[in-house]
């Protein structure tokens, strides 16, 4: 009972902190999204490997998924996959069967093995995809790419988000002739508030009761020194970083 009343206790206490963080204060206010995004390179490039045989012998098709794995683990050290960063899975055994005229059908064994690997540039994931020997038996279910730098880049984000915010409350406030007298609240979470304002609808503007205004352009991508925004070769593409800031400034009379 003592346990059961204890979990009650702080359910309510989560329930109470949830309301707080969606609350509307009950003095003047404005409601402002502050953002920033930009575009980066990406230095890191992942590949997603499915290693799947299905033989009447469990032992043969063990010894085939063995057998590609190998060929695998050379061909990835071979391009210079990164050290560390290479995981498999253990083995996946299970019968396969399909369907025929309505009836399950066994077709044998099914051995199943995945594999993930990560290059620091993309002519080495290229390499390693020429030796790949890929086919029915071997599978490449999916790639991406990344940044070793994104907790940098989010953080740059996070600060740019922050003025965003800072500086359309200002405008906001300069504009109806009153002046930011305190802060509410502030989150990266899209508030829920009683006045309609939902995550997902906030669009590209900042809004307030009774109006809005556009933030300020995102940053420019980074200069590579040779007078253009990128690289000549795009050939490995760019990502998008992006970070919102939601803030209810307090308003009163200057």
């Amino acid at each position: 009972m003592k346990r059961a009343f204890g979990y009650l206790l702080a359910l309510l206490v989560s329930l109470n902190v949830h309301a707080q963080v969606n609350a509307i204060p009950s003095a003047s206010h404005i409601l402002v999204r502050g953002h920033a995004e930009t575009t980066y390179l990406p230095d890191r490039f992942s590949i997603n490997l499915k290693v799947q045989v299905t033989d009447p012998l469990a032992d043969h098709a063990r010894e085939r998924v063995e057998k590609h794995m190998a060929a695998i683990f050379a061909a990835l050290e071979k391009a210079g996959a990164m050290t560390g960063h290479t995981q498999a899975s253990t083995l996946q055994i299970g019968p396969a069967s399909e369907y025929r005229d309505g009836k399950s059908v066994f077709l044998g064994t099914q051995v199943t093995r995945n594999v993930a690997a990560t290059f620091d540039a993309m002519p080495k994931l290229r390499e390693f995809l020429k030796g790949l020997p890929a086919g029915e038996e071997v599978q490449v279910i999916g790639t991406g790419a990344g940044s070793s730098h994104l907790d940098v880049i989010m953080q740059a984000l996070r600060k740019q988000a922050m003025a965003n915010s800072q500086e359309s409350a200002k405008q906001i406030a300069q504009a109806y002739g009153v002046q930011i007298v305190g802060v509410y609240s502030v989150s990266e979470v899209a508030p829920d508030f009683a006045y309609g304002v939902q995550a997902g609808s906030w669009g590209n503007s900042s809004r307030f009761a009774g109006g809005q205004i556009e933030p300020p352009a995102p940053p420019a991508p980074p200069s590579y020194g040779n007078g253009q925004s990128v690289p000549p070769d795009l050939r490995v593409g760019t990502l998008r970083a992006q970070q919102d800031i939601y803030a209810v400034y307090l308003i009163g009379k200057p």
